[in-house]
């Protein structure tokens, strides 16, 4: 992990380089950041609150404050996945640590995050809700929470990838699920009661949560939830990061 910051001039060029081109030949530029989420907010939201009946105050503003943190963990994912074989030229040519790839992917996806965490903040506001100043303090933690799960994922996938390119439809088709499985369309209130500990085993159910507490209000989660998805999360990266280093070594033969 250290020999990272050896490289962070590497690693702060290519995220740059990663926002010119996402954005690069549209009108709107960074904007689109914000385009996607609110265009699935609108859908969802005539869904779930006029023709299904989803009844919860504010909805909107319930859906877009889970809605933005799962845009991230999806573009991550699925251009994470992809970081690998995507630079495949650079791999051969030179060396330099290859979580550098998964990691440019995630932090591009991270200043998106930011930009569209601002919205919710300002609808928050406007709807009269505001942000606590315990929703000042949860914030970062569930950013880093959720920046520790994903790196771990995207990590492990992006190395599996390398040697089976099946992985970039089996994580198309599991982020899908996944999405469904995490509360952004519905509460956990929603869950019945003898699923619930179940359910919570999902690691992104805390972290969701924790996003909601601060945009939208409410009970924060039991604490014990928060422990669980920390402690996960940090055993996960490091167990990914051990994954990824092994399979990482003949990546340039196999790519």
């Amino acid at each position: 992990m250290f020999e990272l910051y050896k490289y962070r001039q590497l690693l702060s060029f290519l995220v740059r380089k990663e926002l010119k081109i996402k954005y690069r030949n549209t009108m709107l530029g960074y904007f689109w950041s914000l385009l996607e989420p609110l265009g699935l907010m609108i859908i969802y939201t005539i869904v779930f609150s006029i023709i299904l009946r989803f009844g919860i105050e504010n909805y909107s503003l319930f859906l877009l404050s889970g809605l933005i943190p799962w845009m991230f963990v999806n573009h991550s994912v699925l251009r994470g996945t992809k970081s690998l074989t995507s630079n495949s030229s650079l791999l051969k040519k030179v060396y330099f640590p290859r979580q550098i790839f998964p990691l440019t992917t995630i932090l591009t996806n991270l200043v998106s995050l930011g930009i569209s965490l601002l919205l919710v903040a300002a609808y928050s506001y406007y709807l009269g809700v505001g942000i606590s100043l315990v929703g000042f303090f949860i914030l970062p933690l569930a950013i880093v929470l959720q920046f520790i799960l994903i790196l771990s994922i995207v990590l492990l996938l992006s190395s599996i990838n390398v040697y089976y390119r099946d992985i970039e439809f089996i994580s198309t088709l599991g982020i899908r699920g996944w999405m469904y499985l995490s509360p952004i369309l519905y509460p956990i209130s929603e869950i019945p009661e003898q699923y619930l500990s179940l359910y919570m085993l999902n690691p992104m159910a805390p972290i969701i949560s924790l996003y909601h507490f601060v945009f939208y209000g409410g009970e924060l989660i039991p604490v014990a939830s928060i422990i669980y998805s920390t402690v996960f999360s940090i055993v996960l990266l490091l167990f990914c990061w051990q994954i990824f280093n092994k399979l990482s070594k003949n990546i340039g033969e196999v790519i």
